[in-house]
């Protein structure tokens, strides 16, 4: 994968602003010695002047109902999913130069944690939660298990995994998700049955190559 680097960083104007204004005080006295002061700022990643662009992602992605194998053998059901750079728009973006990357993370995840894979949850116990894979290409189900996944590897940037770039208005990537019902296998039925969800995290920044 090629290396990025984003455009720039832009402090934002109250950041560089000579007056802080504080919201809440607290008091340090002679029966309580000790406090301690949040400290907060803002960084905007800023986007070339001119440049516009919209990218469609999916409302929803549905695996539809699962089903517990008898067997405890993998048992993968796929569901495929796009992206599409709807609108692109300014003079000064230099698609040799530069490219829209979008990157995606499970709404849990953080950078460099023990655990960045995609989940959907039990709606009424949350406890109870199947993992589910991304992949950045149309993968079939008898090639799951062949194929790296993103969520193979360490996520080490806060905005998630790479997911793809876009150059063109018009353009389209797409990809697949992919869950083993196998994570149902012995379990009772009873304590698993209901509505699962999840979400995907979008994250879309205009990089140079």
């Amino acid at each position: 994968m090629k290396t990025k680097k984003l455009i720039t960083l832009a402090l934002s104007a109250a950041m560089i602003s000579a007056a802080v204004v504080s919201v809440s005080a607290a008091t340090l006295t002679q029966d309580d010695p000790d406090g301690k002061t949040e400290v907060i700022a803002t960084i905007k990643g800023s986007v070339p002047e001119g440049i516009t662009y919209e990218i469609k992602i999916p409302d929803v992605i549905d695996f539809g109902e699962l089903t517990q194998p008898t067997t405890n053998t993998d048992s993968y059901k796929t569901v495929n999913y796009s992206l599409r750079l709807n609108k692109l728009t300014g003079d000064n973006f230099n698609p040799g130069t530069q490219q829209i990357s979008v990157y995606v993370k499970d709404q849990n995840a953080k950078p460099n944690g023990d655990d960045v894979r995609f989940y959907i949850a039990n709606k009424e116990n949350s406890d109870i939660k199947f993992q589910y894979d991304v992949y950045d290409k149309v993968v079939n189900p008898e090639d799951i298990g062949t194929i790296s996944n993103l969520n193979a590897g360490s996520m080490t940037k806060t905005k998630g995994f790479f997911l793809c770039d876009f150059y063109f208005e018009g353009q389209e990537m797409s990809g697949t998700l992919s869950i083993n019902q196998s994570q149902l296998y012995g379990r009772d039925i009873l304590d698993i049955a209901g509505d699962y969800s999840g979400y995907m995290l979008f994250y879309s920044t205009i990089e140079n190559s």
